[in-house]
């Protein structure tokens, strides 16, 4: 017999890569397109004081706002589940909040950059890209409670 021990065994990794991936990329876009609907419906109703009863208009553009979500977040949030996926984050702690919030932040970023200077509108408001970069932040420690494994 060789020298080769019986109890050697290989071991593969166990973080479900494809699945945060794939997540982040139909799920992403989607729980952003929600935060930015709220965050505009609250808006208006407390700027604009419409009446609760004149509030069926907000569910008639919800699905308008979650399918552009979900179009609009589509590489964002892919991205961000790639990033997320090589450095093997686990949902363990609210420590790792952070570090996802960062990731979606940067990656949103990359992606209002992309689009102004193919635009050529490098002039818009700073604070609506931060804003709009944070909504990308949040949206992927939302998408990190659902898809990202919970203990290493």
């Amino acid at each position: 017999m060789s020298d080769i021990e019986i109890s050697a065994t290989a071991t593969a990794s166990s973080y479900p890569k494809a699945k945060v991936i794939g997540t982040y990329g139909l799920l992403g876009g989607v729980v952003g397109g929600v935060i930015l609907f709220l965050y505009i419906a609250i808006g208006m109703l407390i700027d604009i004081g419409i009446p609760l009863r004149d509030s069926l208009l907000f569910v008639k553009i919800a699905p308008v706002f979650i399918l552009a979500g979900f179009f609009g977040g589509l590489l964002p949030a892919l991205l961000a589940g790639y990033i997320v996926s090589k450095f093997e984050i686990y949902f363990h702690s609210v420590a790792k909040v952070f570090p996802i919030f960062i990731i979606g932040f940067i990656s949103t970023f990359l992606f209002v950059v992309w689009f102004m200077i193919g635009d050529g509108s490098v002039n818009s408001s700073m604070t609506s890209d931060i804003l709009f970069c944070c909504n990308g932040g949040v949206s992927a420690i939302i998408t990190g409670l659902i898809a990202l494994p919970k203990h290493k």
